[in-house]
């Protein structure tokens, strides 16, 4: 998937654009369905305090436009900027909109302790004066995910965004909560949330323009469940198929019995690992591999398939 099917999708697309030859591959077909391919890996969606959910999913940007709108934002000359954590006028100035201090130490790792002055709030107290029912933009950062989806339920743009987030299990996480704590596979879903929000966005606006199904975007994944309880893989499950349903495609590594008997057609390599292994044991539907008699993957996925029938 790294060394061959991804390159060589980038360059049929890169060929397609520059009309030149590639040279990488002989031959690579279906690519002239696909508009882009998009590797969603669990590399960190931000090395800073600055990186948030909100921030990354673009949500915040219109929830400073809210409070910018408000009575007393206007009266005060506010605009959406001094609602930012990241400009000067708004933020705390003494941890520079970070909410905490970074205290480095010789010999041991840096560390960090709350602002004195805004108490980890980011914002400074005119800012945190602005409330939109009865809360200020200090206490929508400290909102869970699941908690600003609620509150802010009759702004369909937020809310659209937020509950997206919630529906793949996200709803735990703090909408103001460092990029950096998040783990691989938390950052793995806020990016398919991104993608699944800008694909339902893009096809909205080429159907709208153009009156056509847009192409496909190819999905990459490798191992999406890992670390992940049964309940929020069924959660997963679920955004993979809405990406397939608006008509992109989606190709997932992975060893759990639970993504295999969902998908649509399964390529099974082995027939053991490392040396042993590389060769295609097995191909078709999840019911066609499951009958296969030479697939180590097969027994297992007969009785998966039998417990959900």
């Amino acid at each position: 998937m790294h060394e061959v099917l991804l390159p060589g999708v980038r360059e049929q697309l890169n060929k397609k654009r520059a009309s030149g030859d590639g040279d990488l591959f002989k031959l690579v077909s279906g690519a002239t369905e696909i508009e882009a391919v998009y590797e969603v890996d669990q590399s960190p969606i931000g090395k800073t305090s600055r990186s948030t959910p909100g921030t990354y999913v673009k949500v915040f940007d219109e929830i400073r436009n809210l409070y910018a709108q408000l009575p007393v934002s206007r009266v005060r000359g506010y605009s959406a900027s001094r609602f930012s954590f990241n400009a000067e006028g708004g933020r705390c100035e003494t941890c520079k909109g970070q909410g905490a201090i970074k205290l480095e130490m010789n010999f041991l790792p840096s560390s960090y302790v709350p602002c004195e002055d805004c108490h980890g709030r980011r914002y400074n107290p005119q800012t945190l004066e602005v409330l939109y029912n009865r809360k200020s933009i200090g206490d929508v950062m400290e909102m869970t995910i699941e908690e600003a989806a609620e509150f802010f339920s009759a702004h369909p743009k937020i809310a659209r965004a937020l509950s997206l987030l919630v529906d793949t299990g996200l709803g735990y996480l703090k909408l103001g909560q460092p990029s950096p704590t998040l783990s691989g596979g938390e950052a793995q879903r806020l990016k398919l949330v991104t993608q699944l929000k800008r694909g339902v966005n893009r096809a909205l606006n080429e159907r709208i323009r153009k009156m056509r199904k847009p192409r496909s975007t190819l999905y990459l994944l490798e191992e999406p469940t890992i670390g992940l309880h049964m309940a929020d893989v069924a959660l997963l499950l679920n955004v993979l198929h809405r990406l397939v349903d608006e008509g992109n495609t989606v190709i997932v590594i992975e060893h759990n019995l639970s993504v295999i008997a969902e998908a649509d057609y399964i390529l099974d390599l082995g027939p053991e690992a490392g040396a042993e292994g590389g060769e295609v044991v097995a191909f078709g539907t999840p019911e066609e591999v499951a009958q296969n008699r030479i697939s180590r993957t097969a027994p297992f996925l007969r009785d998966v398939l039998k417990a959900s029938a």
